[in-house]
């Protein structure tokens, strides 16, 4: 699966370049439920995201999320990245962040045990415009640090105004399924 992704990457980068992709926006809010199923446990909580256009071609980003089980996970992240539309209907986008994530569990009679950690991580994704209702896209997310990990997935999402969208994802996170539901406002 690695490589299919990386291979379509590969195409992408060397694809001609059209036109920029000027009907994608890049400044939003979103806001859902999210799921994580890892190691027997069905992690659900609140997923926040926030992207900021700064020009042309670069945004900042960031997003929160508190889910919970038997532990708690918590994640931030912030960055900053670049986009390149290859034609009217594609971006592709890579960039930067700081990832910080913590976990907790309770333990009886021992009490509570944690454990966090704040890591660069690259990202990078595809934005595709299937039609003027809906969205496709990919990401693909490498995290460093004592909580590694590298993430891939998809998401759609579908245009109610020109300021709502409902999304929908799917993300695999070193083999541990994730998804998202929820609405994004564009500004």
């Amino acid at each position: 699966m690695k490589r299919g992704f990386k291979g379509i990457l590969l195409a992408l980068a060397f694809t001609p370049v059209l036109a920029s992709a000027e009907g994608f926006n890049y400044t939003y809010a979103e806001a859902g439920l999210g799921m994580l199923d890892s190691d027997n446990q069905s992690l659900i909580g609140p997923d926040f995201r926030f992207s900021v256009g700064v020009n042309e071609q670069i945004f900042a980003f960031g997003g929160y999320r508190a889910y919970s089980d038997d532990i708690d996970y918590n994640n931030w992240h912030l960055g900053g990245a670049y986009r390149h539309g290859l034609n009217d209907q594609t971006d592709v986008w890579v960039g930067v962040s700081l990832e910080f994530q913590e976990s907790e569990v309770d333990i009886p009679f021992v009490g509570t045990r944690s454990s966090d950690d704040t890591a660069p991580a690259l990202r990078a994704g595809l934005r595709y415009q299937l039609n003027s209702d809906v969205e496709l896209g990919a990401k693909t997310r490498i995290v460093t640090g004592d909580f590694d990990y590298f993430a891939i997935g998809g998401y759609g999402r579908y245009k109610l105004t020109d300021t709502v969208s409902l999304k929908g994802e799917l993300d695999i996170q070193d083999g541990d399924i994730g998804l998202f539901a929820g609405a994004t406002w564009y500004f």
